[in-house]
């Protein structure tokens, strides 16, 4: 069985079918974005087990005509002219809702595909399907195990050359979430198909969403950004603490969304290894937001720290993909249960949030 995964990249062509976009940005500039889609084999019977997936075809959408070709006098038609329709044809005939993710550190291309192809598994169901669409930024995708007690010159490294590619994405991710608006606004109500759009957000990618805001969010007053996203998750936040109470951070993050779930746990190793090793503040993926005094009524707050798993670079970080109750909890979300009647969880009044229990 395949799952069809389309993307939006920055990523450079490596001209390699086996890995076709790399670790650095377009050659024509970190703002140029090619479309596209894949295929990606699920194997076996274990949805939260990663080895269950791989890439199994890429297929980049060509510019049909050359932008400003005298010789046809016609418009271009670029990638996104042709994966938008698609996106929609499949949406109307498999009744489904399109999930965007914008994934974190350390994750190549093919891993993106494949972490993507996973999400569509573990959150949908029969009643409320999915589609998938990725935004791949050059995340250096180099497997850094970090050991508080050696040398971390090597994560340090490689923790900063992706934190400056995801902020040198922002205008990149800001174009696609342009031509998502400009497409819906634009689409009679024949062609409208009536689903809904979701957006999941892994670890760094909050900080090249952060970026992105900022560039996108110059055209709107405040207050006045397009409500493009049903519901956006925020799972693993490699993002300050503060971000809901500052301009040039999140704090106009929920005008694009009818709901915001923030899912963190206080015993995510790689986000604690992000506090001591690179002089971050502290994390939204650990604790939550600094205050909630002023948080936005249409933010949940979600407690994974009890079912977040071990280990340093699996279920710890990517329990929101790996982890059965916390893909349980998010499908509950999806189908628009209330949180007080999610099983599993349970409120917490002095974490105005919930916490999902073993």
């Amino acid at each position: 069985m395949d799952a069809t995964v389309y993307f939006a990249t920055n990523r450079n062509d490596t001209g390699n079918p086996a890995e076709p976009f790399g670790k650095g940005y377009n050659p024509d500039g970190p703002f140029c974005v090619r479309y596209g889609y894949a295929e990606v084999a699920v194997k076996g019977k274990k949805p939260h087990d990663p080895k269950s997936y791989n890439v199994r075809k890429v297929e980049v959408i060509q510019d049909l005509v050359e932008p400003g070709d005298p010789a046809t006098g016609r418009k271009p038609v670029h990638g996104s002219d042709i994966a938008l329709p698609a996106l929609r044809d499949r949406m109307r005939a498999n009744k489904s809702d399109l999930l965007i993710f914008i994934h974190g550190f350390n994750c190549s291309f093919s891993d993106a595909l494949e972490n993507a192809a996973q999400l569509r598994q573990v959150y949908s169901t029969p009643e409320r399907p999915l589609e998938v669409a990725v935004f791949s930024w050059p995340s250096d995708g180099r497997t850094v195990v970090p050991d508080v007690k050696a040398d971390s010159s090597k994560l340090r490294l490689a923790y900063f050359n992706d934190r400056t590619d995801a902020e040198a994405s922002a205008n990149a991710m800001a174009r696609v979430l342009k031509k998502l608006v400009d497409f819906v606004k634009e689409m009679s109500r024949e062609e409208n198909c009536g689903q809904r759009i979701h957006m999941v957000v892994h670890s760094m990618g909050h900080f090249a969403l952060r970026h992105a805001i900022q560039a996108f969010g110059r055209d709107y007053k405040p207050g006045c950004m397009p409500r493009l996203f049903d519901t956006m998750f925020l799972m693993a936040a490699d993002e300050d603490n503060d971000a809901f109470e500052l301009a040039h951070k999140f704090e106009r993050l929920p005008e694009l969304a009818t709901s915001v779930h923030v899912y963190y746990a206080t015993n995510d190793r790689i986000l604690q290894v992000s506090d001591m090793t690179k002089s971050n503040p502290d994390r939204l993926g650990l604790a939550g937001p600094r205050t909630l005094s002023d948080l936005p009524r249409k933010v949940t707050l979600v407690d994974c720290t009890q079912v977040s798993g071990e280990g340093l670079l699996a279920q710890g970080h990517s329990y929101y993909r790996l982890m059965p109750p916390v893909t349980a909890d998010v499908r509950a979300v999806l189908a628009g249960t209330s949180g007080d009647a999610i099983k599993g969880r349970k409120y917490v009044p002095a974490e105005r949030g919930f916490r999902i229990l073993p």
